[in-house]
Formats: structure tokens, sequence, C-alpha cells
């Protein structure tokens, strides 16, 4: 097969030069016929939105405001941070794009269509979104853009109340249920309250007990001391009491006694110095040794009393230390009790306070207009000036060179053509 060099292409290609303008300019001419007359100018108009996390905040600050909560119920009532992107996919939800349909009066027309008319896109590093529209009349384009912004604040706020809402349901009934259980655990705790001998019963006979057995223990350590005293001065006097002599004997001069003297001289006769030597011995009870004598007895009978004093004490501490160990025992089985029921009591509150808090929140942002909060219109859509298509300059050149490269190689082709037949013809002759 002959090879051709690239001279000899050159030489064809500025042999059919005439050929190949006039294919360019039948492009070109074709072009400008498309793009001037028969392609329907473009326009493009576009809305800027500020896309901020208010819906979070305010969820937050009616957290820090009220009670705290326990973190296990923190997603159900809040709509957690709604990235750049799903902000930018729910922009051409079905309801947004039925919504602008019904508004725009296009009827029969499907929803990809009006979705191909929008565009969306975040500007990179930023919280800023653009919703681009095109469409043939610059004033439907505009429109249209500033519809979907608008029914897309709307549809923010309707999803995030609806949410709420759900949500709202559960907790409501949960907390409902919660109501129900801390009804039901109060009940008990009160009808074990209700009953003889409770807890705080118990403690005060305990404390009773502990106070009178205190007494008692004051009470015998003085009976011991008073018991030692007595035992002593019984002692001392017992001693004392040996040694004093219960009689007292006096020897006396029967002269001094004058009536007995005159006496004995009536009947005997004698004289005076003949009974002078007489003596007369008298015994007599000792006062001393009687009153020490009562003294004794009365410390022994206080020392008998004592005795039995401090033996009736000592059952009654006895018996009262049984008492308060049969109290105590009572009193920890019951307060064991209570405990249970009180610390089931607390549970079921803090948890029927904690759905109780979040209910509030989630009515709270059934009326919040998180749409507005969260998206600002940074600007708005104005009919556009120029269109975005068709680049009839651009579509025009692209033309002429598809044509200038169809040329060439149509006049290359031909010459290579007609040069291959007549070598074959030449061969065969």
């Amino acid at each position: 097969m002959e090879e051709i060099s690239l001279r000899q292409i050159i030489e064809i290609i500025l042999k059919g030069k005439k050929s190949i303008l006039i294919i360019t300019a039948i492009f070109a001419v074709v072009s400008i016929i498309a793009n001037f007359f028969i392609i329907s100018p473009i326009y493009e108009a576009q809305v800027m939105l500020r896309i901020s996390q208010s819906t979070n905040n305010i969820s937050q600050q009616v957290t820090e405001d009220g009670a705290t909560l326990a973190g296990l119920l923190g997603a159900m009532s809040q709509n957690g941070d709604t990235s750049i992107e799903t902000y930018r996919e729910q922009i051409k939800a079905p309801v947004i794009l039925q919504y602008i349909r019904e508004q725009m009066n296009f009827k029969g027309v499907p929803l990809q269509q009006i979705s191909n008319k929008i565009s969306v896109e975040d500007i990179k590093n930023t919280n800023l979104i653009t919703i681009k529209v095109t469409d043939e009349s610059p004033d439907t384009a505009a429109k249209i853009a500033n519809m979907v912004s608008a029914r897309f604040t709307k549809f923010i706020t309707e999803t995030n109340q609806k949410q709420a809402e759900s949500s709202g349901e559960v907790l409501k009934a949960q907390m409902d249920k919660e109501k129900k259980n801390l009804d039901e655990v109060s009940k008990k705790l009160e009808g074990f309250l209700s009953k003889p001998r409770g807890p705080s019963e118990l403690q005060m006979e305990l404390d009773s007990k502990l106070e009178q057995l205190t007494n008692f223990k004051t009470t015998l350590a003085q009976i011991k001391i008073d018991e030692s005293s007595t035992a002593a001065s019984v002692g001392q006097g017992k001693q004392l009491l040996a040694n004093t002599p219960r009689t007292l004997v006096t020897k006396v001069n029967l002269l001094e006694n004058d009536l007995l003297a005159d006496a004995i001289r009536d009947k005997t006769g004698l004289r005076t110095n003949e009974i002078s030597h007489i003596n007369l011995t008298t015994e007599q009870i000792n006062e001393v040794y009687i009153e020490l004598s009562n003294n004794v007895n009365e410390l022994d009978l206080k020392l008998s009393n004592l005795q039995a004093e401090r033996v009736n004490t000592e059952k009654a501490i006895i018996g009262c230390q049984k008492e308060i160990e049969t109290i105590q025992t009572e009193h920890a089985q019951k307060q064991r009790e209570y405990d249970i029921l009180k610390q089931e009591q607390d549970i079921v509150k803090q948890t029927y306070e904690a759905y109780q808090q979040k209910y509030k929140e989630s009515v709270i942002k059934q009326s919040i207009d998180t749409g507005n909060e969260s998206i600002a219109v940074v600007s708005e859509a104005l009919p556009p000036v120029r269109p975005i298509a068709p680049r009839k300059v651009f579509n025009t050149a692209i033309f002429m060179v598809i044509g200038m490269l169809l040329g060439t190689f149509i006049v290359v082709a031909k010459e290579f053509w007609y040069s291959t037949d007549l070598n074959i013809t030449k061969t065969i002759n």
C-alpha cells in the first residue's frame, strides 16, 4: 500500500481549499441560523441563601434554662445538626417541585422536567447556597427561583414542626405512662407509711428507749456510788457500835441518896455513920449505843434498798437493751422497705420530669418558625438581562472548526480515492 507523505497531504489541502472553505462556510451559516433564529435563548436567575444552625441553639437554650435532663432523651426532641448537603438535597424535594408546578400552572409537566430547570450549589468553606433556575423567559426564571426559596424556607419549618410533633406524641405517651407509674409507686409508699410502727414511729420509739437506757445507766452508776458509800458507813457504824457498851454502870454512896438513906435508917435502925460505908451500884442504858444502833440499822436498811434498787435497775437495763435490739431490727427492716420504695419513687419521678421537660421543648418547637430562623435570603433573584445559552459566537466557532475538519477530510479522502482508483486501472491495463 502506497504511503502518503505530509507534503502530499498539504498539497491536497491547498488544492481543495475552495471545497474546504465552502463546507466551512455552510457549517458557519447553519450555526448562525440555528443560534440566532432557531434555538431559543435560555436565561438563568439565582437566589443566594445563608444557612445557620439556630434551630439547634433554640433547643440548647431551652435545655439550659430548664432542669438537667438525661442525654438519652436528647435525640427525641432535638433536630440535630443539619448539614449544607442535606439542605441542598431538600431544595429539590417533590413537595417543592409540586408547589412550583401548581403555582406556575405547569399542568402536565413532569416534576423531573421542572427539577432539571433547578440546580443547587454550595459555596466552598461557607454556609451559602445558590439556587439557579434556567428558563426561556427571564421573568419566569427569576419568579421560579424566588418561589423555590420561599417554599424551601416554609418546607424546613413544616419538616421540623412535623418532627417535633411526632417526637411530642411519643414523649406525651411515655410521659403519661411514667405519670401512671409514679402514681402507683406513690400510692404504694403512702400505703406503707400509713401502717402502724413505721420507720419514723420506730425511730422515735428507739430514741426514747435509748434515752431511757441512758437514764437507767446514769441511775445505776449513782446507786453504785451510794451503795458503796452506804456500805462503808455501815461498816464504820458496826465497828463503832462494837466498841460502844450497851449499858452504863455507876457506883454512888448511899448517903448521896437522902431519900433512900432515910428509908434504910427507918427500917434497919442503922446510924448514919454505919451506912456511910454502903455503896449503891446502878446500871442504865447507854443512849449513845441506842442512837448508834439506830443509825446502823437505818444504814443497813438503806443499803438493802440500794442493793435491791441496783438489782432492779440492772434488770431494767437488760430488758431495755433487749427491747432496743428488737426495735432496731424492726426499724432496720422497715427502713430498708421504705428506702426501696422511696428510691423507686425518686427514679420514676426523675424519669417523668425528664419526659415532661422534653415534651415542653417539643411543644415550643412546634410553634417556632425554624425555616426563617435557620435560612436567610442573602439576595433575591432578579430577571437576568443576558441569556446564558446559546453561546452564539462560541457555537459558530465550533461549527466552523468542525466544518473545516470535515471539509479537509472530504478533500483528502476524495483525492486518495481517485489516486487509488487510477493506480488500479493502470495495473489492469
